[in-house]
């Protein structure tokens, strides 16, 4: 049998081996450049450390000044705001005004917005929000509740619960955060905001559009159970009647007319307003489309940076500056050294 040729190699084919020897020597050479570039970071701040020396200390004593007599610490509380007619985008144009009245230098425009004293206006900082629940959220979840009405009737008492379960909680709660100066003053701040929102024509007209039905949906449900209340008396004094006479039956008459045939309707439905009413009287009380879920704390331990930690940075910083005179001191004599013919 004759020897069969060699078949020639295909040249799209990968040879991964040699793939992987490249990529190995990629990293090694990487890796030593790291550290070549790690040593000689290290040997020019040895063979400078005079040099260095006095950069550190001169930044750690800038530090130290800054901290102590330019550097104001300011202190941070928030405050829980739940209100029905409220979303991100306006609050955030109503945050970003407040910031833009509180950076002036006067302090007149925040003062006349939230009617504060020269004080509290003066030690303000600025303000800052974060919705509870992203629009995203409520969004998505408007889409499968119309998504979960959509299906068959034979399932509709399962959607019902299934909405109820996916209900978001505070989809409507806002955390209203300022940084002040002064931690006494949040609590006046705290009763400024409070008007400010309260008192918006915007919200103030939907609060009171929102109580005024309710009042009248009281007034309804306790109208509706007055009636059923006589209509109860009335059937019970005919089952009384009936019990005399034993004359028994499933039908109950009222007035000479045939009345219900289950008088028990009379009963749960009585039972059924009488909790809507309650519902309507606790959100009457309660006021849940406008309301302060907790208030502003004042606390004494500044949001600021510390002592310490401005030290910190003033000694990385100091280093960092250091490297960078050098690098330019050395840049430039490497120039030096070029003709200028």
């Amino acid at each position: 049998m004759e020897n069969q040729p060699p078949k020639p190699k295909n040249t799209d084919e990968i040879d991964l081996a040699q793939f992987f020897r490249w990529l190995g020597r990629g990293f090694s050479r990487f890796g030593r450049s790291m550290m070549y570039s790690i040593a000689s970071l290290r040997n020019l701040f040895y063979q400078n450390r005079v040099f260095f020396l006095g950069i550190i200390i001169l930044g750690l004593v800038l530090g130290a000044l800054y901290s102590e007599l330019l550097r104001k610490d300011y202190y941070k509380s928030s405050m829980v705001l739940s209100c029905d007619y409220l979303n991100t985008q306006i609050l955030k144009n109503t945050i970003d005004k407040f910031n833009l009245l509180a950076a002036e230098q006067d302090n007149e425009g925040i003062r006349e917005v939230l009617s504060l004293d020269s004080v509290t206006a003066q030690n303000i900082q600025r303000f800052d929000f974060r919705p509870f629940v992203s629009e995203d959220d409520v969004v998505e979840m408007e889409v499968l509740r119309e998504q979960l009405n959509n299906v068959t009737a034979e399932k509709r008492d399962l959607v019902e619960k299934v909405i109820d379960r996916l209900e978001i909680d505070n989809k409507n709660a806002y955390e209203i955060s300022v940084f002040v100066f002064d931690p006494n003053i949040v609590k006046p701040l705290e009763k400024a905001l409070v008007d400010y929102f309260n008192n918006n024509n915007y919200i103030r007209h939907r609060i009171e559009n929102n109580r005024r039905t309710l009042e009248e949906r009281k007034n309804k449900l306790e109208r509706e159970l007055r009636k059923l209340d006589s209509l109860k008396i009335v059937l019970f004094q005919n089952y009384q009647a009936l019990a005399q006479k034993s004359r028994g039956s499933n039908n109950v008459t009222v007035g000479g007319e045939e009345g219900l045939s289950n008088p028990l309707e009379v009963f749960t439905k009585d039972l059924e307003l009488h909790e809507e009413l309650q519902e309507v009287e606790t959100k009457l009380y309660l006021t849940p489309d406008f309301e302060i879920v907790d208030g502003f704390t004042s606390f004494k331990e500044p949001e600021s940076s510390s002592l310490a930690d401005v030290l910190a940075t003033s000694l990385l910083l100091s280093i960092l500056i250091g490297y960078l005179i050098l690098g330019a001191y050395r840049f430039d004599r490497m120039l030096a050294k070029y003709p200028t013919d």
